[in-house]
């Protein structure tokens, strides 16, 4: 392979990334998660003492899973790794995972839209290798191009000049609102029968360990909180919308299209260049009603998928 290594193990002191690493894959945000269980494999490039590309599995009970109490994992890599390095790496990491005893993998992607190369190469590469895709969704994410108008469809467009003609007024919030905004989401959540997939103490966990990468949201009218997000930034390019909801009583105003114009607005800020908008499903199923929704606001679906094998 060239001036290539593969290597299995922490990244090693002298190497630096040289690729855009989500934050679920770091080794901070992995650590929390759980101190050890950790098997960790990177593409080193020797010459630059660089890795261009990496993934990292949770592996108890001979079960090997990417990622561990996360909405994904998956490798990260350079957006120009070539293809073939990329084939001998998958390999490679099967091969290591094998001799480690792990009798089955679960490997859960980002939306393919979040890096369209590489995911349209791992997908193709995985299914090749025998592995099956086990559970999709699809999610949606709008390109940060142009006015946040510009992508709305003319109802949505209406609300949003409904919103902006009722004084709503979209304001980032420091961590400190932490309890407000999730009990407000989780009760918003709860008029319509779903629930929030983590509580309130492991979001607290996570976000006062990262909080440069958790950020709150609020829709106010008249400093009354009718619609209020949690969103994370991934990486350097992505911002995702991680939990949102609205106040019903405030239906005729649509306060979460005012709420994504807000994190449309930070993404233009800090140079971020795709808002996801997050999964449309329940039980398994695609939620149309959401989904559509979501596309009205200039979301493009992308799908997003989880592929395991298991070894005989």
């Amino acid at each position: 392979m060239g001036d290539f290594i593969f290597h299995n193990g922490p990244l090693p002191a002298d190497i630096s990334l040289d690729f855009d690493e989500s934050l679920f894959n770091t080794a901070p945000y992995r650590l929390l998660q759980s101190p050890s269980g950790w098997h960790s494999f990177f593409v080193i490039q020797v010459k630059e003492k660089k890795a261009v590309a990496g993934i990292h599995f949770y592996v108890e009970e001979n079960v090997a899973q990417s990622p561990w109490r996360a909405p994904f994992g998956s490798v990260d890599c350079a957006d120009d790794l070539s293809s073939q390095v990329l084939f001998e790496f998958l390999l490679f990491v099967e091969g290591e995972i094998r001799k480690a005893g792990v009798r089955k993998v679960v490997i859960k992607h980002s939306p393919a839209s979040y890096a369209p190369r590489r995911e349209a190469l791992l997908q193709t590469f995985l299914l090749n290798l025998g592995y099956r895709a086990t559970h999709a969704e699809t999610g949606a994410t709008i390109p940060v191009i142009g006015k946040f108008e510009e992508h709305l469809d003319p109802w949505e467009k209406r609300k949003l000049k409904q919103a902006l003609a009722s004084a709503l007024e979209c304001r980032q919030l420091t961590l400190d609102n932490l309890d407000t905004i999730y009990h407000f989401i989780l009760a918003s959540r709860n008029q319509k029968g779903y629930s929030l997939s983590m509580t309130l103490e492991e979001i607290r966990r996570v976000a006062e360990r990262f909080p440069e990468r958790y950020l709150l949201f609020g829709v106010y009218q008249d400093d009354q909180l009718v619609a209020a997000g949690i969103s994370i930034v991934v990486n350097d390019r992505v911002l995702y919308n991680f939990y949102s909801a609205h106040d019903s009583a405030y239906d005729h105003l649509s306060p979460v299209v005012f709420l994504i114009e807000g994190l449309y607005s930070y993404c233009t800020l800090y140079n971020l260049t795709l808002l996801d908008l997050g999964t449309s499903a329940v039980e398994g199923r695609p939620n149309f009603g959401l989904l559509d929704f979501k596309m009205r606001l200039g979301g493009i679906p992308t799908p997003k998928l989880t592929f395991e094998k298991t070894f005989s």
